[in-house]
């Protein structure tokens, strides 16, 4: 008897410590070498986006090894975030400017926002994450 209750209590456990999806995967491309880093940052609000990743919630960094990166990341709860990366070519950690101002490394956001004459808003870019898995592609 015993036994029983132990092998219902187990089976029923075991499905969510196994579950290892991720709750978010991005995927990034559109990169012209492969050379440098691809720096992520993830925002729950529209402080410091998407210039000041000091202000995320969540940052992660991965070598551009192939013309597409995936990240998996685990740690976010159900809400409204926006993400931003760029790609580091010359893996200085900071996002090179033209001298007139625009990026001279390559830069994307969530749903692809793009900005008019400056970067995208945090509502442009913002996707509400539920309880199920998720998987975005973002473009450089």
């Amino acid at each position: 008897m015993v036994l029983i209750v132990y092998l219902l209590l187990v089976n029923q456990l075991i499905p969510e410590a196994v579950s290892a999806d991720p709750l978010l995967t991005v995927q990034i491309t559109g990169f012209e070498s492969t050379t440098g880093d691809v720096r992520l940052a993830v925002f729950d609000s529209e402080d410091g986006f998407p210039r000041d990743p000091e202000q995320a919630i969540y940052t992660e960094n991965r070598p551009v090894d192939a013309f597409a990166v995936i990240f998996s990341i685990e740690a976010l709860e159900p809400g409204t975030y926006a993400i931003t990366v760029f790609h580091d070519e010359d893996g200085d950690g900071e996002l090179d400017m033209k001298f007139y101002g625009p990026p001279s490394e390559k830069v994307g956001s969530s749903n692809d926002a793009r900005g008019m004459m400056g970067p995208p808003s945090f509502e442009d870019a913002s996707f509400e994450l539920g309880s199920e898995p998720l998987v975005m592609t973002i473009t450089l």
